[in-house]
């Protein structure tokens, strides 16, 4: 299959193969890197977290007379149901990206190669529909634009935001009064450290507290390994919470490009719930990415009950929580689209 998929991407560009190097070149030639979707790395970890599912990497480099000049993070697995899905983190499909410097002809040339392969592929795997996402906070992208018009169905979902340009003071100062008194006795209770780089050791014990805190493996080894690959990179980092006795009791990890930070993943024991455990990794995170001169952290979705998916009541809970530290907020736009053969109209 993999093959099958990577010739018809060879119809639309040539030069299908990935280079780690060459895709960083891009992306230190972008204007700003919008998020951590758009990170190398990133993709791979995808491709691993879906390992069980068939996941394949389909990730394309752009090229305009044979120079680099963009990137589209692309993968594809099977679902639950042995159903074939696009997208760029196992849900949806998100725009192309581009060096600053590139022609605005160019760049909607490029696009439209991308809306057709997008087609090609769907039609080679049998998928019906795809959803599409645009992650622009400030806008609405070309790419958007592109695939609306086709759209079966438009809807938003809602995201809070630390917005980094303010003071340390005055991001604290909008926190939830209650959470500004918990942030200071939980760094009075607990050792919380900021790392950079983390050892073995220290990485896997934070693998098997949210081992523990799941009641399950998640998600594969080797989806973890690129997670502290990405802190050894300095794509990533750790926030450490340990007791008295140096017991590692909860731990957040956070992914970061030049633009955004984000949220990935965390694991706190359960049975320290009724003491402030997750207040002071937050306020850790905001600091270490205001200090890398990141201009937004995105702490997640802010889950409503009107949403498209109901949620959860856990996913609520989450958002009560996550949304004491949050100073801003955007509506993110996504779409579905029916995907038709070019004998059916397209």
């Amino acid at each position: 299959m993999e093959d099958k998929l990577k010739q018809v991407i060879r119809v639309f560009f040539s030069e299908s193969s990935i280079s780690p190097n060459i895709w960083q070149t891009v992306l230190e030639s972008c204007e700003h890197v919008p998020s951590i979707y758009y990170l190398y790395n990133t993709v791979e970890f995808y491709t691993a977290y879906f390992s069980k599912s068939n996941s394949i990497n389909l990730s394309v480099i752009l090229y305009d007379h044979n120079n680099p000049v963009g990137l589209m993070p692309l993968i594809c697995h099977q679902n639950n149901q042995g159903k074939w899905l696009l997208s760029a983190n196992g849900i949806e499909i998100i725009e192309p990206i581009f060096i600053k410097s590139l022609p605005l002809k160019t760049k909607k040339s490029l696009e439209l190669k991308l809306y057709h392969l997008i087609i090609s592929l769907s039609n080679e795997l049998n998928i019906k529909q795809c959803q599409f996402v645009n992650l622009e906070y400030h806008h609405l992208s070309s790419w958007y634009m592109l695939w609306v018009v086709k759209a079966k169905e438009v809807f938003s979902t809602h995201h809070l935001l630390v917005d980094l340009s303010l003071s340390i003071d005055e991001i604290r100062s909008k926190f939830r009064r209650r959470y500004k008194s918990l942030v200071n006795s939980g760094l009075k209770i607990w050792e919380v450290e900021v790392h950079e780089s983390v050892s073995d050791e220290l990485f896997d014990k934070f693998r098997l507290l949210h081992k523990e805190v799941a009641g399950r493996t998640t998600r594969s080894i080797k989806s973890w390994a690129i997670q502290k690959k990405q802190i050894d990179l300095g794509e990533s980092f750790l926030v450490s919470v340990s007791d008295k006795n140096e017991e590692l009791v909860g731990a957040g990890l956070f992914s970061y490009s030049d633009y955004q930070g984000f949220y990935s993943v965390g694991a706190y024991k359960r049975e320290l719930f009724d003491k402030p455990i997750g207040h002071q990794v937050q306020m850790k995170a905001i600091e270490f990415l205001k200090q890398k001169k990141c201009l937004w952290y995105e702490i997640g979705q802010k889950h409503l009950e009107v949403d498209k998916l109901k949620p959860t009541h856990k996913e609520l809970s989450i958002t009560f929580f996550k949304e004491g530290f949050s100073n801003n907020a955007i509506a993110r736009q996504h779409l579905l689209v029916e995907m038709k053969r070019a004998k059916d109209g397209w």
